[in-house]
């Protein structure tokens, strides 16, 4: 993630990721077999780390629905998931995945999960009088994850212009324009 997140996918090599991690080359071979497996392994980790954090959060039955999405946006927009390191990670490799079928397979199959785990919790939280404003239960839940990928986005190429507050705040009002659990909350 190191060489990644300074090089790009394009300049990471078996040798600059052995020199990173303190190992000799020949280690970093034998557990990876090629330069592409190694990276299909770290975009696997840090889908299973994001997904961990997320799905704790979905299976405190302590929560209700309201506190989970609360809970999940401040997650997911904060450190240490939304660290400059790991958010370079990230956008590296949704850049390559379009042209990269095993990157799009991985991304598509990880982020219907997550999608479908927010709209879930958007469907649990809505009641008989809900106001979809003319969107569906799961448009209104893909909109807010893209937000938060947005939010991503400008923490890595706009770094002062929102604070991880800010883009949580305007999650928080996002979501007040449907659920009035969510107004006034920051």
């Amino acid at each position: 993630m190191e060489v990644i997140a300074s090089e790009g996918l394009s300049g990471v090599t078996m040798a600059k990721v052995a020199e990173q991690a303190g190992l000799s080359r020949g280690i970093g071979n034998f557990h990876f077999q090629s330069k592409e497996q190694l990276l299909l392994e770290t975009l696997r980790s840090i889908y299973q780390e994001f997904e961990k954090s997320w799905r704790n959060i979905v299976a405190d039955h302590s929560r209700l629905p309201a506190e989970k999405l609360k809970a999940i946006i401040e997650t997911t927009l904060m450190k240490p998931i939304a660290s400059k390191r790991k958010l370079a990670v990230w956008l590296a490799f949704w850049g390559e995945a379009p042209s990269r079928k095993t990157y799009l397979e991985i991304c598509a199959a990880h982020d219907l999960e997550w999608d479908a785990a927010v709209a879930d919790i958007i469907q649990k939280m809505a009641g008989d009088n809900f106001n979809f404003h003319g969107m569906s239960l799961e448009k209104i839940a893909q909109s807010l994850t893209a937000m938060m990928d947005g939010f991503w986005v400008e923490y890595l190429i706009a770094e002062n212009r929102f604070t991880h507050q800010d883009a949580i705040n305007a999650c928080f009002a996002y979501l007040a324009s449907f659920f009035p659990e969510f107004e006034n909350v920051s």
